[in-house]
């Protein structure tokens, strides 16, 4: 593509309506587009929820690299670690809603560039290798990738309401049941599904409501977040200094040292992951191609300056003594943080307010999904596709939203049985996105030279900065699979000291595996069969964008 093509693109972007647009990547305008930038921006923040990670997993982060582990993978001394490699992610995948402003941007551009992509070397593939044939597959395996992705993080969301709506029982004097046992788990359980269905109703309403309630939830997660750590550091008897917290080191996991530090990066992973709501609100949001990149960048830069404060007051008023207490204490290791500084009342209110965050990060959640589904069933990749590509009279896919909340709910039930599910819940989330993410990017750098170039587009450094991303995607994809607890066989011995209880060890092994390499195998394998078996007779990806359709016809 010449240089003079180039140019007329790009300005041709400034002038097209965002309808016009739309229709270039093959779709009509059915969604309503009510959606400011500020509310774009302020459902990418609420989904970037540090109360939603790094909070609720302080006790993993303290038992796994201890306060040195969490404030390098956020911000070490002068150098950001996962902060910039996550920085680097998104300023690629603005990069992509800038070119190609649709919900459901992931799989689409993955189809039209795989596409392209074989067209343009069809002389080094065979014939069996042909675009016709594997572009449909690879956009598909993204949709459903986004779509697991999706579905681990708000069941989490869920799974962490649940958690401190059950503390709040277990921080009295004379709790009414056990830590840990089955009452509890089941009261957690409930708890989520309830707060799902509260969350799914709320995003069932229009794009004008949502428009006004992506503003509370960026003033609600940010002054929420504010007042919970000001109190805590201010009330806590204990203030350790930044020298002593940058050295501290704490590896309680059983594991060795080089893999705790590795299995730490979950709580910033988890935070800088779901920003790909700026694209699927894409056709509800004026002029998308400008603002969904500007909600990413400000969504990620706001999280890095708003995480940095939570976790150093946070951990400054925690005594290294206490380490191992909260790491055993698992999900109330937050609410004895709260105790241990503001005392009962304030610590019942604290998960209160983090209840009602947990809501409109759920909202966020789910009001993005129903759109990524509502976009993967317009053309036609989902089981029941024609019933679930269904608008209400509010313009809202409710079918999608019902099923969403249904499934998300489902998530939550092997918890009542696994220790560490939700570590393994949060983990496939965070693996399905960073997939999803992964393959878009690289296929930009691969064919740079046929990227259409949006408003918003990083010039010469693109190639570069994609090549970073990629790399630091696919090390947290594997990071992310790792077991984050080890069984340690000399605690299930008989009473010779010699003979292991095999049963009591597969049972404690099982109860702390890290169940996310399963699940996301099992999403694989389960979408593959209904590839072979049905969707690859039909499913034929989405619309060829017109700009990538006169570039392959130019290359053939």
């Amino acid at each position: 593509m010449s240089k003079e093509l180039q140019t007329a693109h790009t300005e041709e972007d400034v002038s097209l309506s965002d309808e016009a647009r739309l229709q270039e990547l093959g779709y009509k305008q059915e969604l309503f587009r009510a959606l400011d930038a500020f509310s774009n921006f302020g459902v990418a923040f609420t989904i970037l929820s540090e109360p939603m990670s790094v909070l609720p997993l302080i006790y993993l982060g303290l038992g796994a690299g201890g306060p040195e582990g969490m404030l390098i993978t956020w911000f070490s001394s002068h150098l950001p670690v996962i902060s910039a490699f996550s920085c680097f992610v998104a300023a690629s995948m603005s990069e992509i809603v800038s070119s190609y402003p649709t919900s459901g941007g992931l799989y689409y551009v993955r189809f039209n560039f795989l596409a392209l992509f074989i067209v343009t070397r069809k002389v080094q593939w065979s014939a069996s290798l042909s675009g016709p044939k594997w572009a449909p597959y690879v956009s598909y395996m993204t949709g459903y990738f986004n779509f697991l992705g999706l579905t681990g993080l708000c069941s989490g969301t869920a799974f962490a309401f649940g958690q401190f709506f059950v503390n709040c029982f277990l921080a009295q004097d004379n709790p009414p049941f056990e830590a840990g046992g089955l009452v509890s788990r089941v009261i957690t359980v409930v708890a989520g599904a309830v707060s799902l269905i509260v969350s799914g109703y709320i995003a069932s309403f229009g794009s004008k409501a949502v428009n006004i309630l992506g503003k509370l939830c960026f003033w609600s997660n940010a002054v929420g977040l504010f007042v919970i750590v000001i109190s805590v550091f201010i009330t806590s008897p204990t203030k350790i200094p930044p020298a002593d917290m940058f050295t501290s080191w704490s590896n309680l996991s059983g594991l060795p040292d080089a893999w705790a530090a590795t299995i730490s990066v979950l709580l910033a992973c988890l935070t800088y992951t779901g920003y790909d709501s700026a694209a699927h609100l894409a056709e509800e949001t004026k002029n998308p191609a400008t603002q969904g990149p500007k909600s990413i960048m400000y969504a990620m830069v706001g999280t890095f300056i708003s995480g940095y404060f939570a976790l150093f007051f946070i951990l400054s008023t925690v005594d290294p003594s206490q380490f191992a207490d909260i790491y055993d204490a698992g999900s109330y290791g937050l609410m004895m943080i709260f105790l241990d500084t503001v005392g009962l009342s304030a610590a019942v209110f604290f998960n209160s307010v983090l209840m009602l965050i947990a809501i409109t990060n759920m909202f966020g959640l789910i009001v993005t999904h129903s759109r990524m589904a509502f976009a993967f069933s317009r053309d036609g990749a989902l089981p029941g596709s024609n019933w679930l590509h269904h608008l209400n009279s509010n313009q809202v896919p409710v079918r999608a939203t019902a099923i969403i909340v249904f499934l998300d709910a489902v998530i939550l039930l092997p918890s009542l049985y696994s220790n560490t599910m939700y570590t393994a819940i949060n983990s496939f989330g965070v693996i399905g996105i960073y997939l999803a993410y992964l393959l878009p990017i690289l296929l930009r750098v691969v064919r740079d030279d046929k990227f259409p170039r949006g408003p918003f587009n990083l010039g010469k450094y693109g190639v570069a900065v994609g090549i970073v991303a990629v790399l630091f995607l696919t090390f947290s994809s594997i990071a992310l699979v790792l077991p984050t607890v080890y069984t340690d066989p000399n605690d299930y011995v008989l009473d010779d000291n010699v003979t292991l209880d095999n049963a009591a060890y597969v049972t404690a092994y099982l109860q702390n595996f890290n169940w996310a390499p399963v699940v996301v195998c099992g999403v694989y394998l389960v979408s593959n069969a209904f590839w072979v078996f049905s969707a690859r007779k039909w499913f034929k990806g989405p619309p060829m964008d017109v700009r990538t359709s006169w570039e392959k016809n130019s290359a053939e």
